[in-house]
């Protein structure tokens, strides 16, 4: 399995980008999409990092800083389309960046606090130990990093309320799965 470097992530930058270039939003598809065009913003500067992190109060792991040195959201919103079924169609924000989905970043880190043991305990019961000092990190949707198992890698979890699974053993696995494998999937960044 690769690691989160600097060549694979300009790897991930060009490779994803070219899929999203060429990307039609799926008419049937009830979810949000990347559109067509959607790119991924520049990365933030050490002290830019630095501050993200004194914003949501917890230390970011090394592959996740290198990541966010390099990638910092997107530049298009999602679209949900809802299957073109009459219902509005809605903008979703993308992969988050910062600052500018910071206040959308600490909700979904507030919305989750609560059932912050409930989550902690089915993680366990799927054999990851969440610390209760881990931080977890909004990055795109309902996908969080987490940010305290290990100072130089980090997997990424899916969390729906009290139901969450490991959805990436680290960050290089969960990018590939999310953005290079699957392409265009309809997930609801709001879930």
């Amino acid at each position: 399995m690769p690691s989160i470097t600097s060549d694979f992530i300009a790897k991930f930058r060009q490779d994803t980008e070219s899929h999203w270039s060429n990307c039609r939003i799926n008419r049937g598809l009830y979810g949000f999409q990347f559109q067509a065009g959607t790119k991924l913003l520049p990365g933030l500067s050490g002290p830019q990092v630095d501050e993200y992190q004194e914003r949501v109060g917890f230390r970011f792991p090394d592959d996740l800083r290198l990541l966010l040195s390099q990638i910092n959201g997107t530049d298009l919103p999602t679209l949900n389309v809802y299957g073109y079924c009459g219902e509005p169609h809605r903008n979703g924000l993308g992969v988050y960046s910062y600052p500018r989905d910071i206040d959308h970043v600490m909700l979904r880190i507030q919305d989750i606090t609560p059932d912050r043991e409930a989550i902690a305990e089915v993680l366990r019961m799927g054999g990851l130990d969440l610390p209760d000092d881990a931080g977890l990190l909004p990055f795109y949707s309902h996908r969080y990093v987490v940010c305290g198992l290990d100072r130089a890698s980090s997997p990424v979890l899916s969390i729906h309320g009290k139901d969450a699974i490991v959805y990436g053993e680290d960050l290089c696995q969960y990018l590939l799965t999310e953005f290079a494998q699957n392409g265009q999937q309809g997930v609801d960044p709001n879930a």
